[in-house]
């Protein structure tokens, strides 16, 4: 297999991804973090890292949280040998990522490479019918959806990576041929459709994580390319969780994914993916299970994913997720973006608002606003905050951010 890197200029570098060509036995359970750099120095040091059974910490030096605390804890930049001890060293772990958590505060999930390579092969099972020949990347490898698909999965299943550190639309449709995988997000899919060429595609297929697929999106890519989209749903520290194809209604839990749900409806999850140990000021253990703050509704081929229970708002009774709501907006001529929350208000007679950011050139009402939500939603009264906005950033792998 070989690691190749397209330019600008249409020059290709390659790397074979031999064991030989990056195992350095000096480097064994050595810890050290490797940051933002560019997607090819990240690819080149992760396979350093994991043949020479390293500890690595992944992270995003924007994040200066996080860096803060790597700091504080000792650990030096991968491959540097540390100058002391850090907490991290009598750890068992292949691969770390940190995560800002459901409560706002690092953590670090542990991954070993049990975790990340039981993942992969239970992909791999689902993936075989594409007989898929190469991996393109258009995510970075310093979270873990981009590492497991775009450089485990490819090593395990000996298939070249193409990746480019920023692609265009144009230059990504360029590089799928037959049985190609594309690891992306949503972001791109979107990007994709706005293309005025359509392209045959029939026998590849995307993978989108980060954020759920509106259905007229997936519709329109499947018109367009005629390729399958898989999504995945989970998290840093319980990684994937669960799965569905197009236009499914369902997510079906991956091969030995155990879910169930506790009183309030929200999902837990027994699995050999999950991070045994997490970091967060000290260390816990999982035990292999995880509740997370995803509410849900089981039924008995799969579950329908609601949204996070911070989330979650009520009206007459009625759940609605803050994700269905980005969604309606979205599909607005005009409006680019939409990031919603639920807040809580004193002013408010429910104690209960949506906080709505847009990105748009356009401007609108709180009244016209409701006007297209209460279309889709019926006849409903709810309390908005409006905010218009030219730009939602968004992090590395397409998350909407929050602007404070």
């Amino acid at each position: 297999m070989n690691l190749n890197i397209l330019n600008d200029d249409g020059i290709v570098k390659q790397y074979p991804i031999v064991k030989e060509n990056f195992v350095n036995e000096a480097l064994k359970n050595r810890v050290g973090y490797i940051g933002t750099q560019s997607k090819e120095e990240n690819a080149l040091n992760i396979f350093k890292a994991y043949f020479s059974e390293s500890k690595a910490i992944l992270l995003d030096e924007t994040n200066q949280a996080i860096a803060k605390q790597l700091s504080t804890l000792n650990v030096p930049n991968f491959p540097s040998v540390p100058k002391q001890k850090t907490v991290f060293d009598e750890e068992a772990y292949a691969l770390t990522y940190f995560t800002s958590g459901s409560t706002g505060h690092p953590i670090a999930a542990l991954k070993t490479k049990t975790n990340l390579e039981s993942e992969v092969n239970a992909l791999t099972k689902l993936l075989t019918k594409y007989n898929i020949k190469k991996v393109v990347v258009t995510v970075p490898f310093i979270h873990l959806y981009g590492t497991l698909l775009g450089l485990i999965y490819p090593l395990l299943n000996k298939l070249d990576i193409v990746l480019k550190e920023h692609f265009l639309p144009h230059d990504l449709l360029n590089v799928i041929d037959e049985h190609t995988m594309v690891v992306t997000t949503p972001l791109y899919i979107r990007a994709l459709n706005k293309l005025s060429e359509k392209k045959d595609l029939s026998t590849s297929v995307f993978i989108s994580s980060t954020a759920a697929l509106a259905l007229p999106d997936i519709e329109l890519f499947r018109d367009k390319y005629s390729a399958d989209i898989m999504q995945i749903f989970g998290s840093t520290e319980t990684g994937g969780i669960a799965y569905k194809f197009n236009d499914e209604r369902l997510w079906k839990p991956f091969e030995g994914v155990k879910l169930s749900t506790n009183a309030a409806n929200e999902l837990k999850v027994q699995s050999p993916f999950i991070s045994t140990r997490l970091y967060e000021n000290g260390f816990k253990q999982t035990h292999g299970e995880i509740q997370t703050f995803d509410y849900v509704e089981l039924e008995e081929e799969g579950f329908k994913l609601i949204g996070r229970s911070s989330k979650i708002f009520k009206i007459a009774g009625k759940r609605y997720s803050t994700i269905q709501i980005e969604h309606i907006l979205e599909t607005v001529k005009g409006i680019e973006k939409a990031l919603v929350f639920t807040e809580l208000g004193k002013d408010v007679l429910r104690g209960e608002y949506l906080d709505i950011t847009i990105e748009s050139k356009e401007i609108y009402t709180v009244k016209e606003i409701k006007k297209l939500l209460q279309k889709e939603l019926s006849n409903l009264k709810f309390v908005i905050k409006l905010h218009i906005v030219d730009k939602i950033p968004t992090n590395q792998v397409g998350k909407k951010l929050r602007i404070l």
